[in-house]
């Protein structure tokens, strides 16, 4: 007799992302385990003979109920805050489990409009609370944060200032159908159910979710079909901003969280400068290897140039590179990071590295962000360690090694743009699924000139803004990557990578060129771009900008 249903998450880096279901019975061991994944389905016995790659099994119950929870901060180091409540809100994993996030907004308040700007998103849960329980939970996390009780006497008005605001938007029951053991397959619920619940304290769906950005947008990321009232986020979005066209249009900007309370916004396209700390980079001839103060120095025009971000690295990753060890890495950044951070305490600094002890010792010494060119490939602890550093992690696409990657340009079907979102998304799932680094920390890289050939590359630029974007499902913040690289000097002869600048603005305005909205309401998409000539790409990046916003 089957008593209760459980999830096992199957971890295994060779195979990707995997689901075990298992069936349990009286004994309380599986009787039958369904591994499945997103193009394939395989019944295994229990009987240990499955395969020797599933050794690493970890049990998970099946709730039954799910939600949708909206998330928001407008006091101290909001980001933070955010972070320990879901900390406390999933610490029983039997009770609530976050399975998905939104992205991050910044948001200027409603109603109560005198406070500080809000940060917004939204979190898809799966729990066995019924909503009043589930509200009791949700209060319970608030007050432990510090928000506002009603115990006080103190005038706090309605709306004003708080730690963490968790809100019900939707809740669902949700039925499994153990009768049939083929309906789990797909997904371990055959149906839903909507619940509609109006009581003194609670009502579902919340009844100003419509009427609010601030939740829209996030809702939208994680589903952008769900329905409210016969209409899907997408259409209730659209209608709030076609009423909103000329207020505004900085009330609700996507944000990248920072360490030490900061923010990274949105609200243009960024530019990020490339600061190499290598004997052998491919650009400068290794200008900059040795010289700390020559490196701050550097970094600080950049600055002041127009560059948000400086990525620092000390390992080359050129075609045909060989690995440096680790030590030699860590001698060659480290310093460096460390220094422009005791210069510049607001910088923003990326780490430029594909090793997970970099990684952390950059982000000691002041780093803000890390930038893996292998997505995680390289370093199987890297997922984990960003995860709980709680940082910006940009994950680029790439085949092979810097050594080995040339030789893997060729993709089925010639088919590069839906090869690279598909691989993409899929790395996305397992670092936050399996390693619980959130999308709302998440930075996609195509990986211009990473086992890539001249039509790959071509290819993947013209089809930036439309195609791509669309098979990632989400509108992630994704960073470009042309600068001065060889598809370049291969189209215009330029044999010298540092005189290749122009071809790099050209690269840069394509991709980032957007087809009219139907709508005639434009959205600003979050991109960054990596280049070496900052001044000349800012320049053209608030060109482009501008162009995509007119009407």
């Amino acid at each position: 007799m089957i008593l209760h249903q459980w999830i096992f998450a199957y971890n295994n880096s060779n195979r990707g992302n995997r689901i075990v279901v298992a069936a349990l019975s009286r004994s309380g061991f599986p009787d039958k385990l369904l591994l499945s994944s997103r193009y394939q389905h395989r019944w295994f016995s229990s009987d240990g003979n499955t395969n020797s790659s599933t050794s690493s099994i970890l049990l998970v119950p099946v709730l039954q109920q799910m939600a949708y929870i909206a998330v928001g901060s407008n006091m101290g180091d909001r980001f933070q805050n955010i972070v320990k409540g879901l900390s406390l809100l999933s610490s029983d994993p039997a009770t609530i489990q976050i399975k998905r996030t939104s992205f991050l907004y910044e948001t200027k308040p409603m109603y109560f409009t005198n406070q500080p700007p809000f940060l917004n998103g939204a979190i898809q849960i799966h729990t066995n609370l019924n909503p009043q329980d589930l509200l009791t939970k949700l209060k319970s996390v608030e007050q432990s944060l510090g928000r506002y009780d009603g115990t006080s006497t103190a005038e706090i008005p309605k709306g004003g200032p708080r730690p963490l605001d968790l809100d019900i938007l939707l809740y669902y029951n949700t039925r499994t159908n153990s009768s049939n053991s083929q309906s789990h397959q797909t997904h371990p619920f055959s149906s839903t159910q909507t619940i509609h619940l109006r009581s003194k304290h609670l009502q579902i769906p919340h009844p100003r979710m419509q009427e609010r950005e601030f939740v829209l947008q996030p809702m939208l990321d994680l589903d952008p079909f769900v329905t409210l009232h016969n209409k899907t986020m997408y259409e209730w979005l659209q209608l709030l901003k076609s009423e909103k066209q000329h207020q505004d249009d900085e009330s609700c900007v996507r944000v990248l969280p920072l360490p030490r309370g900061r923010m990274l916004r949105f609200n243009e396209t960024i530019v990020m400068g490339i600061l190499n700390v290598t004997p052998d980079s491919f650009s400068d001839g290794g200008k900059l290897c040795g010289s700390i103060g020559l490196a701050v120095k550097d970094a600080c025009q950049m600055v002041t140039d127009g560059a948000t971000i400086v990525d620092i690295g000390g390992e080359s990753t050129r075609p045909g590179a060989l690995e440096v060890d680790l030590e030699e890495e860590l001698q060659r950044t480290i310093p460096v990071v460390r220094s422009l951070r005791s210069n510049s305490p607001d910088i923003v600094i990326s780490i430029d590295t594909r090793r997970a002890a970099v990684a952390q010792a950059a982000i000691k010494a002041g780093a803000d962000i890390v930038n893996d060119v292998s997505g995680g490939t390289f370093d199987k602890n890297m997922f984990s360690t960003v995860a709980s550093l709680q940082v910006p992690y940009i994950m680029m696409h790439m085949r092979g090694t810097p050594k080995t990657m040339q030789q893997y340009c060729k993709y089925e079907q010639d088919d590069v743009v839906f090869h690279v979102a598909n691989s993409l998304v899929q790395r996305s799932m397992v670092a936050s699924e399996e390693a619980g680094l959130h999308t709302w920390l998440q930075i996609l890289d195509p990986g211009i000139g990473f086992a890539k050939d001249l039509d790959g590359n071509l290819s993947l630029i013209k089809h930036f803004s439309g195609k791509f974007r669309q098979l990632l499902q989400k509108n992630y913040p994704i960073l470009i990557g042309p600068s001065r690289k060889g598809f370049i000097g291969h189209i215009t002869g330029e044999t010298n990578p540092s005189m290749r600048d122009f071809g790099t603005a050209a690269a840069c305005v394509a991709a980032l060129l957007v087809c009219p909205s139907t709508d005639g309401i434009q959205q600003q998409l979050p991109t960054i771009v990596r280049v070496h000539n900052v001044k000349g790409i800012k320049q053209a990046m608030q060109t482009i900008d501008a162009i995509n916003r007119a009407k």
